[in-house]
């Protein structure tokens, strides 16, 4: 929406002096071949350039050769980038800019050169990407496989709603340990669902307001009273990444715990590729009123 948006108002914002230009979509292909090559977009004052990805970058990958003050307008969203300079850029004049793609598959960023062409102006550029090295193929065959094997995943079941009978949901009691970060746990709180071969815990996280976005890295569980780690069989989140002042729901799942309903689990949740994270102890589930009675 927002690069269909401003490409709606293009016109009237543009100016007198920018409808002179030659505005041109395009596409631009990054080969895997030569992934470090910069690929030329022209922009200029007046009109913003509008670059559309055909998957998702990370937004606080953004590398700017040149200082932020030099545009009047820099936006970014997993899809979409839009630049709008506030001064022409000299003659000849490259600003560098790259982004990292969030699946991290190969090419793994995108390398531009932003410059200026007299009468020329790209308003919007759609970036693909080619996957031509052998390691590449193999990589794909492998999120290829992987997405196979996830398709069994209680994950994938409880994101649709469709949990089918023999799955008894708990709510789950639990307190955070050390320092409130930007990480936590939602108020609506996590719940444990049990079957005959299942236990998993779904733990909706917030993510405050003003902070980076945050992806998952490793979970590690933990037997409260033995310290024994218990093996995982899968880990969701159902948005690819938490933003700030969004929700997102993790699913961690094992095979089926016995004395899960008397034990007490500590959970330690790592980001990916940083050092944010949330540490959960005495993770156990709630007594019903009935058994409280007893």
């Amino acid at each position: 929406m927002l690069a269909l948006t401003t490409l709606a108002g293009m016109t009237a914002a543009a100016g007198d002096a920018s409808l002179e230009r030659q505005m041109r979509q395009r596409h631009i292909t990054l080969s895997a071949e030569a992934p470090a090559t910069p690929h030329i977009v022209h922009v200029a004052v007046g009109t913003a350039t509008v670059l559309l990805f055909d998957s998702p970058v990370l937004p606080a990958s953004l590398e700017l050769g040149a200082s932020r003050e030099r545009f009047e307008r820099i936006d970014i969203t997993e899809r979409a980038l839009i630049l709008q300079p506030r001064l022409e850029l000299a003659s000849q004049e490259r600003i560098p800019l790259t982004l990292r793609f969030a699946d991290g598959h190969f090419p793994s960023r995108v390398t531009l050169a932003l410059m200026a062409r007299p009468g020329e102006v790209d308003l919007q550029v759609r970036v693909f990407r080619t996957a031509l090295a052998p390691e590449a193929l193999v990589e794909h065959l492998g999120a290829m496989q992987a997405r196979c094997e996830d398709s069994g995943r209680f994950a994938n079941l409880l994101f649709t709603r469709n949990l089918g009978d023999g799955i008894v949901a708990r709510e789950l009691s639990y307190r955070v340990t050390g320092k409130a970060g930007p990480l936590m746990v939602h108020r609506v709180g996590p719940r444990a669902f049990l079957g005959a071969d299942l236990l998993a815990l779904e733990i909706p996280l917030f993510l405050v307001e003003g902070h980076l976005s945050w992806r998952p890295g490793r979970v590690e569980v933990f037997v409260e009273a033995t310290g024994e780690e218990v093996p995982i069989r899968s880990m969701d989140l159902d948005v690819q990444v938490l933003q700030p002042g969004a929700m997102g729901r993790l699913v961690v799942e094992f095979r089926a715990r016995p004395s899960f309903p008397s034990e007490r689990l500590r959970i330690h949740l790592h980001e990916q590729r940083g050092p944010r994270g949330l540490q959960l102890r005495d993770v156990h589930i709630l007594r019903s009123p009935a058994e409280e009675r007893h």
